[in-house]
């Protein structure tokens, strides 16, 4: 297969408002409404009684919207309150409380349905209060059964892609069998004011009808929804938006984001004063423009800091990274690490406006806004202009241009202009190096404020040698096939940002848990004992860990002879892209390199059986590409694989649908690739040598010699 891939070098093209929105986004309306301050929806009474279950579902043998489906949601309804004050379940008084009455009722008709309950469940930010969560099974005869608190199960999901942290509470609904009726329900309550609320009315399983409505906002806000092909509106009680006959959205590996293909309603607050996006998109240009300008603007001692830093530096580059690494080493990032001493300063000053630049500076600390506000204003101190620059996650959407796509534009950096060009920065982010952002920042749609006007723009891409795991691995390998040794990984770029983000706060226990646990995912045998991070905590690059492993059976014996995989840190990791099928464009999240250097010693006794090394696939200064070089010591028994792999190393990381067969085809080989095997075989006398695949390492001893070293063949 031949075909050249089809490279997405802008995957928002996908999304824009020219493109077709049959096939990009599906329809979406707008509803634009201006809801009272003290209209209350009547409350649900899911406290109360359950109502009777129609009996047409609770005798239906299969769904009339989606036959042949496993489990149907038939009705999901949710209504959403907000008060500017109100009190919450704990008793507490908050400024701002979003309450939401959940009820779901699903119809079970398979028996592979019972097994697919796990999708029927509660999902929720660790930030919220769930309370009044009930759940029964109803028979096809009328039977109900309660479920007890035992029968619920909640669990704290890792952090989503998106970095959110969810909760989650699992039914186990007792005798639970083909043909009934499951209905869950549950209040939750976030201490918060909507900016941009969104919900999910696709599911993992077909809904027949979903319902959200929004009955108080604490000022006005609009409503709109995006991939729903059938909904209603009623503005009755508040607002409600029905969306009928959903599909499953079935998730894809290394998609675009959810929210681009899954169907989703989202609320958004608007302004007084204006009637319409582009008058917001104007007001907040200016109000986040002024307040950055008032915030990042230098002083004499911050001029003074920022002379004094840059003595002796000639160029731009060097000049803003003396700077960007003073504010991120030099002032201690409060946001991402706290001390005993210092928690109740800082609690104190948590919510309050940004201290100056100059404070900061004599505090040696600030958050992680202040930090950014600092660096902006040493930049400024020097001359340079620089913006506060407001973004989109790329991990969540890659278009706003949509009804109140400016909610969307929740993350912060800072740009500086050199010559006719914008960079930009962000040490607040303490993990994140001098000339990268983090990888959700990267690529995004970028609002520039404090212009005349609204200027926007992209934020650029790191390139793949920005971002590299270097794994050294030197094992032994014993007779009985047992595998043993030191491993050392290091990693830079966003392969090691995300790993010091996801486990920042976490003890060492946790953190060696973790990679305990990543390394018996696939070798399920593994002891993973001494482990040792470096810079886990801190700023610098790169990463690094080293650990013993020792996998009992890790090379297979058959007869006398040992098989075994070099690859050890692909051993037992499934294939990509298994599915045949592909509804989404392919989606990587940023471009990496990989670099693995294994040596095994062999167990004496014992030589290589026709050894061949796997064929590399691709280039390594392309889209996709692996090398692969192997060779053998025979007088130290070492056995040496390398393993050079390289995603997007020419910028292009995205592809379009029609390029999966050909993407499949590659990993597929990439997979066999990995899993290629080495046979050794017992030698046949004591004073036996090795033989050496065709063609040997011109450099290598003749055939004859007593030890050989040879490059295996290809």
């Amino acid at each position: 297969m031949n075909t050249p891939l089809l490279i997405l070098n802008d995957l928002r093209s996908l999304f824009s408002a020219s493109s077709a929105p049959q096939t990009a986004r599906g329809i979406f309306t707008l509803a634009l409404i201006a809801l009272g301050l003290g209209l209350t929806i009547p409350s649900t009474g899911y406290a109360a009684k359950w109502n009777p279950v129609d009996p047409a579902d609770l005798a239906s043998k299969d769904s009339s919207s989606f036959p042949g489906t496993d489990v149907e949601i038939l009705l999901s309804t949710h209504v959403m309150n907000e008060r500017g004050e109100s009190t919450g379940m704990s008793g507490i008084q908050f400024s701002h409380m979003l309450t939401i009455e959940n009820y779901v009722k699903a119809k079970v008709y398979t028996a592979k349905g019972v097994q697919d309950q796990g999708k029927l469940g509660i999902r929720y930010l660790d930030k919220s209060q769930v309370a009044n969560t009930e759940a029964r099974v109803v028979k096809p005869n009328g039977t109900v059964t309660l479920l007890k608190k035992d029968d619920m199960i909640k669990n704290v999901l890792a952090k989503d892609k998106e970095g959110v942290t969810w909760n989650q509470i699992t039914f186990v609904f007792p005798g639970l069998e083909a043909g009934d009726v499951v209905e869950y329900r549950w209040t939750e309550q976030i201490e918060d004011e909507v900016w941009l609320k969104f919900f999910y009315c696709q599911d993992l399983v077909p809904t027949r009808e979903y319902n959200l409505t929004i009955g108080s906002l604490s000022r006005k806000g609009s409503v709109s929804w995006l991939n729903c092909a059938k909904v209603t509106t009623d503005e009755r009680y508040g607002f409600a938006v029905t969306v009928r006959d959903q599909p499953a959205f079935e998730e894809e590996e290394y998609m675009p984001p959810m929210r681009e293909f899954r169907g989703w309603i989202y609320i958004a607050k608007s302004f007084p004063m204006t009637s319409g996006d582009e008058e917001v998109v104007k007001l907040l240009n200016e109000e986040w423009g002024d307040q950055f300008h008032d915030a990042s603007r230098p002083s004499a001692t911050v001029k003074k800091k920022a002379e004094a830093l840059v003595v002796g530096a000639t160029t731009d580059d060097e000049k803003l990274r003396r700077l960007y690494e003073f504010c991120q080493s030099e002032i201690f990032n409060t946001t991402y690490r706290t001390s005993a001493e210092l928690r109740v300063e800082i609690d104190k000053h948590k919510d309050d406006e940004a201290y100056a630049p100059a404070k900061i500076l004599e505090k040696g600390r600030g958050r992680q806004d202040e930090i950014n506000n600092l660096f902006a204003a040493l930049a400024r101190g020097l001359g340079y202009d620089a913006k506060l620059a407001r973004s989109a996650s790329s991990a969540e959407i890659l278009n706003i241009k949509m009804i109140s796509g400016w909610a969307f534009l929740d993350r912060t950096s800072v740009a500086v202009k050199l010559g006719e060009e914008w960079h930009y920065y962000n040490p607040g982010e303490h993990f994140v190096p001098y000339g990268m952002l983090d990888w959700q920042d990267e690529k995004s749609p970028v609002l520039r404020c404090g212009a005349k006007k609204p200027d926007f723009g992209t934020t650029s891409s790191s390139t793949a040698d920005k971002t590299q795991s270097q794994r050294k691995a030197r094992l032994t390998l014993d007779a009985e096939g047992t595998l043993e040794g030191e491993i050392e990984e290091t990693f830079t770029g966003h392969l090691a940002i995300n790993k010091k983000n996801d486990h920042w706060g976490d003890s060492i226990d946790i953190v060696n848990k973790s990679i305990q646990e990543k390394i018996t995912s696939r070798l399920p045998n593994a002891e993973v004992s001494n482990i040792v991070w470096t810079n886990l905590t801190l700023s610098e690059m790169p990463l690094s860990v080293k650990y013993q492993v020792k996998v009992p059976g890790y090379a297979q014996q058959a007869g006398k002879r040992l098989i075994f995989a070099p690859a050890f840190f692909q051993a037992g990791t499934p294939a990509v892209f298994a599915s045949a099928e592909r509804k989404f464009p392919i989606f990587f999240s940023y471009p990496w390199l990989e670099h693995d250097d294994i040596e095994i010693v062999l167990p004496e006794g014992y030589t290589l059986d026709k050894p061949s090394a796997p064929p590399s696939i691709g280039a390594l200064n392309s889209s996709l590409g692996v090398e692969y070089h192997l060779q053998y010591s025979g007088k130290k028994r070492i056995f040496s694989y390398r393993r050079d792999f390289a995603l997007g190393a020419n910028g292009a990381y995205a592809f379009r649908r029609e390029s999966y067969p050909e993407l499949r085809a590659m990993f597929g080989k990439l997979h066999d690739s990995d899993a290629h095997s080495i046979v050794l075989k017992p030698k046949s006398a004591p004073s036996a040598t090795p033989t050496p695949a065709e063609p040997v390492d011109p450099a290598a001893p003749s055939a004859g010699a007593a030890h050989q070293e040879t490059a295996v063949q290809k």
